[in-house]
């Protein structure tokens, strides 16, 4: 029964014979802005690679920090967390905020197509950001890069493919694991990717356990909320493996704690622990220099491993 269940995420993502994308190509990546003076959902702006003009005529502050958000497989730029975050960021402060849509080169259920795209994808991101610093004196040391699943794996592209300049910063929420788990670092989320490279576990194990995020560590820093695999709240009776079938839940999870710890209060802190510590509660308490913020204000001094428990519903953080 547990395998029949989860058929449908499978079929996808073990496909044998990928074929090729339909037509798509990287003129397909398309680049959105928001700033505090085009909040609406349906007011962004699209930038175009190598046309000054399209900067020039737009909100874009070279000034302002400029994040830049990449959702994952079977998603889009135009909807769903990237434009959540956006509400989030322009409600925070003057942030450009910029969602790649990549979704023609993300389409379900061709999992491994969709996987070979994420470093072409990766490197049209940079070519990109090394055309905004020029067009629209882009404030590198201001600029962040935060992906989702696929998403992630392609924000670590884009710093390994920067030629100009190197990624300050890069938040990797529950970076997929399927068909990344043996592949090297250079093709995969990895420190060296950014100065800081972030990560948030929430997914992290195997299809079969109902996760598909990478458990392992990928960054600088690495969080583990409840543990990091299933999150309280995205299973049905206690069972592991039905994670999937309610929409990928925890692995979702990811860009939830991270959008409420842009504006929300007390923020998520996390403990320098273990997985035996927060099962018998010794995490729970931070003194002093021993915990740090999880998610948008994660100090990019910290490193190492992290853990922290959540609520199972909105407001997440417990401080």
């Amino acid at each position: 029964m547990k395998c029949l269940a989860l058929i449908a995420v499978l079929v996808g993502i073990a496909s044998a014979a990928p074929k090729p994308q339909s037509k798509a190509t990287l003129e397909d990546v398309n680049f959105l802005l928001w700033t505090t003076s085009n909040t609406a959902n349906g007011d962004y702006q699209e930038l175009f690679l190598n046309d000054p003009s399209s900067v020039s005529g737009s909100y874009y502050n070279g000034n302002d920090p400029t994040v830049v958000l990449i959702h994952g497989w079977g998603s889009n730029g135009y909807g769903g967390w990237p434009v959540q975050a956006k509400t989030e960021l322009v409600k925070a402060g003057s942030y450009n905020v910029i969602s790649i849509d990549w979704s023609e080169l993300a389409t379900q259920p061709n999992y491994p197509a969709s996987v070979n795209n994420v470093p072409l994808v990766g490197g049209r991101v940079a070519e990109f950001l090394e055309f905004l610093v020029t067009a629209g004196s882009m404030d590198i040391s201001k600029l962040e890069v935060t992906g989702h699943s696929l998403g992630a794996h392609v924000s670590g592209a884009v710093g390994q493919n920067l030629k100009d300049f190197r990624l300050p910063r890069i938040t990797g929420m529950d970076p997929a694991g399927p068909f990344f788990e043996n592949r090297t670092d250079s093709e995969r989320l990895d420190p060296s990717d950014a100065d800081f490279v972030q990560v948030i576990h929430t997914n992290g194990g195997g299809v079969l356990e109902g996760c598909v995020g990478f458990y392992d560590r990928r960054g600088d820093v690495d969080f583990y909320p409840n543990g990091g695999d299933h999150m309280p709240g995205c299973t049905w009776l206690g069972e592991d493996w039905t994670d999937l079938l309610v929409g990928g839940c925890s692995h979702s999870r990811s860009h939830d704690y991270w959008i409420e710890s842009i504006n929300g209060s007390p923020g998520f802190s996390a403990a320098s622990c273990s997985m035996s510590g927060l099962s018998d509660g010794s995490c729970n308490t931070c003194s002093g220099s021993s915990c740090v913020q999880m998610g948008f204000y994660a100090t990019s001094s910290a490193s190492g491993v992290y853990y922290l428990e959540t609520t199972d519903s909105p407001p997440y953080a417990l401080g």
